[in-house]
C-alpha cells in the first residue's frame, strides 16, 4: 500500500491545461493562420487556409467562423479577426467539453 502511494507521488500529474491556458494557445494559433478570402459586397465567396495555425481543428473551423462573422456584419480586418478568433475559441472549447463528457 505504501509502495503504491510512493509510486503515485513519483508520477507527474496528468492535469489537463486550465481553460485560460487553452484560450492563450488558441489565440496564439489564430495569430499564425493566414487565409485567402474572396468576398463580394460583404459576403464570403471563398476561403482557404494559406498558412496553417498548426492545429488542424482550428484550420478546419477558421473559414466557417469568418463566414459567420461576415454574415453578422464584421467586414473590416480587425473586427473580423476578433470575431473569428472568438468563434474558433468557442467552437474549440465546446468540442473539448463534449470530448470530456464522452469519456
Amino acid at each position: 500500500m505504501i509502495l503504491l502511494s510512493a509510486l503515485a507521488l513519483m508520477q507527474p500529474a496528468m492535469v489537463p491545461p486550465a481553460p485560460a491556458d487553452e484560450i492563450v494557445v488558441v489565440a496564439e494559433r489564430m495569430k499564425r493562420i493566414k487565409l485567402r478570402l474572396s468576398r463580394s459586397k460583404g459576403v464570403l465567396k471563398s476561403c482557404r487556409v494559406r498558412v496553417s495555425s498548426g492545429d488542424p481543428v482550428i484550420d478546419g473551423y477558421a473559414c466557417e467562423a469568418i463566414g459567420t462573422c461576415m454574415a453578422e456584419g464584421a467586414v473590416k480586418r480587425q473586427p473580423l479577426a476578433d470575431c473569428s478568433t472568438d468563434k474558433v475559441l468557442a467552437f474549440y472549447m465546446d468540442r473539448r467539453s463534449a470530448a470530456e463528457t464522452s469519456e
